[in-house]
């Protein structure tokens, strides 16, 4: 089944915002957590641009995307401790996924899903004991509220799928022909209190 985001798969790689955006991205996480031989899934992992940085120091890690195309352009970097799955998230295929991981990581895949708090059950549920989970999404603005999520949905949904521990910041912003966008980063643990 066709994917709206198989048209993109082709060039998305050449297209230097991704690749910066995943950059920024992995220097944050780095920041907060040493991914030094985890087990981590990049959930909507898309052609791996987050995927690549985290290969090197990571004991394993499943790429997660509905994209069939985006899954070919990772499979083409042919990372040796990365295993692919197309699919899109769903209580019916979490086994498939080979959990549960140390970390789990979403680079700008949460604002499109059409349950967010649901999926951020499913994710936690993915999760070892004290396993962490982090994402990154535009900050909505008053200009542009239908775009990326604000401090307190992400707040509210993180609290709803059980998350312990949430720390929401707005490390880095990305800039283009159409304006200036913060980025924000939730991280939460999967602890009990």
């Amino acid at each position: 089944m066709k994917n709206e985001w198989d048209d993109y798969a082709q060039g998305w790689d050449t297209d230097s915002s991704v690749q910066l955006y995943a950059k920024h991205a992995f220097e944050q996480l780095i920041k907060i957590t040493n991914i030094d031989g985890l087990s981590i899934l990049d959930f909507g992992c898309g052609t791996g641009s987050l995927t690549q940085l985290l290969s090197p120091n990571a004991s394993h890690i499943v790429a997660l995307d509905g994209s069939a195309e985006m899954i070919k352009q990772l499979d083409n970097k042919a990372l040796g401790n990365v295993s692919t799955v197309t699919a899109f998230l769903t209580a019916d295929n979490l086994d498939a996924l080979h959990g549960p991981f140390d970390l789990i990581v979403a680079s700008s895949v949460c604002s499109f899903l059409p349950d967010y708090p649901h999926t951020l059950g499913l994710l936690k549920s993915l999760l070892k004991p004290n396993g962490r989970f982090v994402q990154w999404d535009w900050l909505a603005s008053k200009e542009n509220p239908t775009t990326g999520f604000s401090l307190a949905q992400v707040q509210s949904a993180f609290k709803y799928a059980g998350f312990q521990g949430v720390e929401l910041s707005t490390p880095f912003d990305m800039s283009s022909s159409k304006g200036t966008m913060q980025v924000l980063m939730a991280s939460a643990t999967n602890s009990e209190l």
